[in-house]
């Protein structure tokens, strides 16, 4: 074979024994020593393209000059100091990620189907009895006799539609009962939460009915007695098995956006209850019973459409989410997305396509082209690595030396045995450690980096015999998509294992703020931590097996949909179509989401607290009603209304 014999003609033209004295001290002396004669690196160059094609690599140089000063014309790009990110261990405990919730407020509960279908199958009877019990006073003074559930005869007084009521109000109350048991959990953790809002008004409206119900059995007019709030309890907790229902279709629960307003509520519902129920006890002015004050503004301070409000939201960003390619396997992220203010992009096959071309070789100490690539690819046969296809692409019909011990490392580092030596492969930091590094080679390096080229080192034993450079095609969507991520606030940054002069012309190439250039694979998780230490809020976006750590310590992890299956698994977003710009579409989606959110949340929470003088008795003492069903009904329609309108704008928002 021809590259047989020609390395071990280099080899045995070498005094092994004088190299192998050597020590590593000295190498690097050597080496600090060559790179500061500038001069005599620029003859070398030039001399090295004048006995190759001279008039072909003088144009691609010229090229590459363009290139490079129109990427310098971009504003400088700030460098990340990677040497302490790479030599700081790995960190045993890594923070928390801020997205998780407590399971407490997951609100996973009476989310099955059947609970749902349940509720529903006598939520439309018991609203049919309840508006028939508030017509029926009406009928009669219209001289229309109100025939459901009257009884001929002597019992003709006797009302049954209060018991009626309580009866079919129980099997929705079933239905719902993991709600109650969270509030109870809740209660004894002293946490004002929505499900606490929901127990309180059940049990006031439930109180209130059985003495209703009890009263009407004995033949008491409706009108003398307090109102029945059975079929808005039971359309609150069929609204919150929907709600529910919802959140674990879309994996959207949100319900740290319930937290403030319940808390609100519920205290404001005791204190207004107690302070009410006190005045017309020790003024006397009630011709009602006091408690009924206390019923009403309980049963009034608990919204129907609260949870609905939030659920309803969230269920349109996940679809509007999906209609740009945008696949969100945690839901939860629409959140808090919005809060980032630091985003880190991987090059290899995020902001690059991920299919690198071996472009440039540049051999050394009279070695044969093909058979070096011949050596470079029967090393790299089992590798994975982008870079690593690229060269077998290269050598393809080259026949292919036998090599042994071949060994692989995570940071894409390659050696193996071959012509009993040591062959060596992979980055700067790799090779320098075992073989030295003529000078002439620092101006090919500085040539391949200066157009953003991934460069690889192949020695032999002690002596360096070939360079690679590796081109990758920049996504056509990255400038725009750094663009967007900047008019929205956030940093933009990218990480690289290639050197600084790389990692800056991707840098300004791209439009990123940042670069983490010279950043080992494996410390890229690493380098997350240190920003999340510093106060940020990180985003990491990746594609590659290496990348799934650091999207597993980033607050919120993106995955390019040609990444690997652990990737996805690590992500919480996951951009199907590849589209850099759907980055942004998320965050913008997210900030959008939390506005509609609160929005809602506000609406609905106005809407019933306007019925607050009625609940209180204060249009009463005014010569007003006390707070009735129709009021409450009422106000749902209009805080549905409102809300379908809110949720309406957020689906045809444009992202």
């Amino acid at each position: 074979m021809k590259s047989e014999n020609v390395i071990e003609n280099e080899v045995n033209n070498k005094n092994l024994n004088t190299i192998k004295e050597e020590n590593t001290t000295n190498a690097e002396n050597t080496i600090n020593a060559e790179n500061t004669d500038a001069a005599k690196t620029e003859n070398a160059v030039e001399a090295v393209k004048g006995s190759s094609n001279g008039n072909a690599k003088r144009e691609e140089t010229a090229a590459q000059t363009d290139v490079q000063e129109e990427a310098q014309s971009v504003p400088a790009v700030q460098e990340v100091d990677t040497a302490s990110i790479n030599a700081a261990e790995q960190d045993a405990t890594p923070q928390p990620k801020r997205r998780q919730r407590p399971k407490r407020k997951g609100r996973s509960v009476a989310g099955q189907v059947s609970r749902l279908k349940l509720a529903l199958l006598f939520l439309a009877p018991l609203l049919l009895v309840s508006i028939w019990t508030e017509l029926a006073p009406f009928l009669v003074s219209a001289g229309i006799r109100g025939s459901l559930v009257d009884l001929p005869g002597k019992y003709e007084t006797v009302n049954l539609r209060g018991l009626l009521q309580l009866e079919l109000v129980g099997p929705i109350l079933y239905a719902g009962r993991q709600f109650y048991q969270q509030a109870l959990q809740d209660l004894r953790e002293r946490i004002p939460s929505a499900e606490v809002l929901l127990l309180i008004s059940t049990v006031a409206a439930v109180c209130g009915g059985v003495y209703t119900a009890c009263h009407l059995v004995l033949g008491q007019h409706y009108w003398n007695l307090p109102p029945l709030f059975l079929s808005y309890i039971g359309l609150c907790v069929t609204a919150a098995l929907g709600s529910v229902y919802l959140d674990r279709w879309c994996k959207a629960s949100l319900p740290q956006f319930l937290d403030l307003p319940s808390m609100w509520l519920v205290s404001g519902s005791i204190l207004l209850s107690i302070v009410a129920c006190l005045s017309f006890f020790f003024t006397g002015k009630a011709a009602f019973p006091i408690w009924q004050i206390a019923v009403s503004i309980f049963v009034c301070g608990c919204p129907v459409l609260l949870l609905p409000a939030i659920s309803v939201a969230a269920f349109t960003s996940v679809q509007k989410a999906a209609e740009k390619n945008i696949l969100l396997r945690d839901g939860t992220v629409l959140g808090d997305a919005g809060e980032t203010s630091l985003i880190i992009f991987d090059k290899t096959g995020t902001l690059t396509i991920g299919r690198p071309v071996l472009t440039d070789i540049h051999v050394f100490n009279n070695g044969n082209e093909s058979g070096l690539l011949s050596l470079a690819s029967a090393m790299l046969q089992d590798s994975d690595l982008p870079e690593a296809e690229a060269v077998r692409d290269a050598a393809e019909g080259c026949k292919l030396p036998l090599v042994t011990e071949v060994q692989s490392t995570p940071e894409g580092w390659h050696s193996a045995r071959c012509f009993k030596e040591n062959i060596r492969l992979g980055s700067l930091e790799y090779v320098k450690r075992y073989a030295r590094i003529p000078a002439e080679a620092n101006g090919y390096v500085e040539q391949m980096s200066d157009v953003g080229k991934t460069v690889w080192y192949l020695t032999v034993g002690r002596t360096l015999y070939a360079i690679f450079g590796f081109s990758d095609e920049l996504r056509k969507e990255t400038p725009e998509a750094m663009r967007r991520l900047k008019e929205m606030n956030i940093v933009t940054s990218v990480m690289t294992a290639d050197n600084k002069r790389a990692g800056l012309y991707l840098a300004r190439l791209s439009g990123a703020e940042r670069v983490a250039a010279g950043l080992l694979p494996t410390h890229k998780a690493q380098l997350v931590q240190t920003f999340r230490k510093g106060g940020e809020v990180v985003a990491v976006v990746g594609d590659g097996d290496n990348d799934a750590p650091a999207l597993e310590c980033a607050d919120f992890g993106f995955a390019v949909g040609s990444g690997t299956k652990t990737v996805w698994k690590a992500a919480q977003v996951v951009l199907t179509d590849n589209d850099l710009r759907n980055v942004a579409a998320t965050f913008t989606l997210s900030r959008a989401c939390v506005e509609i959110i609160k929005t809602n949340v506000r609406i609905v929470c106005i809407c019933n607290l306007l019925l607050l003088p009625f609940a209180l008795g204060i249009a009463y003492l005014l010569g007003g009603p006390l707070l009735q069903p129709w009021m409450l009904l009422v106000a749902t329609i209009a805080a549905a209304a409102l809300v379908a309108n809110n949720t309406w704008k957020l689906k045809k928002m444009k992202i």
